[in-house]
């Protein structure tokens, strides 16, 4: 039994020393593709930092076998134990706006000035449109932003046209074709390529039936992958902010970011865009990866300015693509939520990663925080 317990007591400690490491590893705040996607499964390192730490706990440690001996052993036990409990704290420090937070009482909102916003990651290659389509008609919403659609896929969305007449779209071929339906009429719409990057985003004006204006950006970026920067994907969400903070109305930004809400990036997002997170009130709420029970983390976002109220916030029934759709509902009135201040260096900090993006996709931006 002590030849068995030793090697799998080893492997163990091995185990955390990776979850340390990879829950420290954003504080790099480096543009490298597999540092910034280690910020993804936060809530799974805790969970497993929980689990090993209570597997090392019970298990027997080798006793000493001589005066002085298993001193350095007791070291590197203590050492480990305060970096297990470190990231643990760290990782619970990062969830904890996103498990804490609730909602005020009910607050009726006028129809007229009541809208929502879906957004489906359709998955390229998923053919389940009749799905989809059943999950839009029961929940009625007044826009549908749809990602990764193809030829295919557009074909598919003809048939809520009927309900949903506005439409504002570009097919690329490929993983980031974007199709934005509305039942509310577009005041103006465009789709366009923010900082020059090869992934398409949508500008609209939703009128709704009070007659005010909500400005909507629809977007989907590029992840980071083997071999690429995150910074053209980081510049979107910047451009996206900016776009933001100049609209003279109240705004929404959604779709699929790539990105985990509490990542650096996303957070400056949030201050130079004025824009806040419905999760902070709703919960993490994870919409990718439904085809995984385990690993999950909240990918689509559904963001809001100053002038709006959420009502709700959910995800919406599988349909066979790798993401979940989320519904927020809204009110055009103050929200519950007041957007993060800007802190010193953030204007700069968003300028350098446009700059960075628009010189070409090797640049890298350190953080200068």
């Amino acid at each position: 039994m002590k030849t068995l317990l030793s090697p799998i007591r080893w492997l163990l400690v091995l185990a955390a020393v990776v979850l340390v490491l990879a829950s420290f590893a954003p504080l790099l705040r480096s543009d490298v593709w597999w540092v910034r996607m280690t910020d993804f499964p936060r809530l799974q390192y805790l969970l497993a930092l929980v689990a090993v730490g209570a597997l090392l706990a019970v298990l027997p440690r080798a006793k000493r076998r001589g005066p002085g001996r298993g001193g350095w052993r007791r070291s590197a036990w203590g050492a480990l134990v305060l970096a297990m409990l470190g990231a643990g704290a760290y990782d619970a420090w990062t969830l904890a706006p996103y498990f804490t937070g609730r909602p005020g009482p009910d607050r009726a909102c006028r129809d007229d000035d009541g809208f929502s916003v879906m957004v489906a990651n359709v998955q390229l290659g998923n053919r389940q449109a009749d799905r989809l389509s059943r999950i839009v008609r029961d929940a009625k919403p007044d826009i549908l932003l749809a990602l990764e659609t193809d030829e295919w896929w557009h074909r598919q969305l003809t048939s809520l046209t009927d309900e949903m007449p506005y439409t504002e779209k570009r097919l690329t071929g490929s993983y980031f074709g974007i199709h934005l339906l509305s039942r509310l009429p577009l005041a103006r719409s465009e789709t366009v390529l923010p900082v020059e990057q090869d992934a398409p985003a949508i500008s609209a004006v939703v009128r709704l039936a009070s007659g005010r204006e909500v400005r909507f950006l629809g977007l989907h970026p590029r992840p980071p992958h083997p071999g690429q920067s995150s910074v053209g994907r980081d510049a979107q969400l910047v451009w996206a902010a900016r776009q933001a903070v100049a609209a003279e109305m109240p705004v929404v930004v959604a779709g699929d970011f790539n990105w985990v809400p509490w990542e650096t990036t996303l957070e400056l997002m949030q201050r130079v865009g004025q824009l806040v997170d419905p999760r902070q009130l709703y919960g993490y709420v994870a919409s990718f990866d439904a085809k995984s029970r385990l690993m999950r983390w909240p990918l689509d976002q559904i963001l809001h300015g100053p002038g709006l109220d959420v009502l709700s916030f959910e995800r919406l029934p599988a349909f066979g693509s790798d993401h979940f759709p989320i519904l927020a509902r809204l009110c055009v009135r103050e929200g519950q939520q007041t957007p993060p201040p800007l802190r010193d260096g953030d204007l700069e900090r968003a300028d350098a990663i446009v700059a960075a993006a628009l010189r070409g996709p090797r640049e890298e931006v350190g953080d200068e925080d």
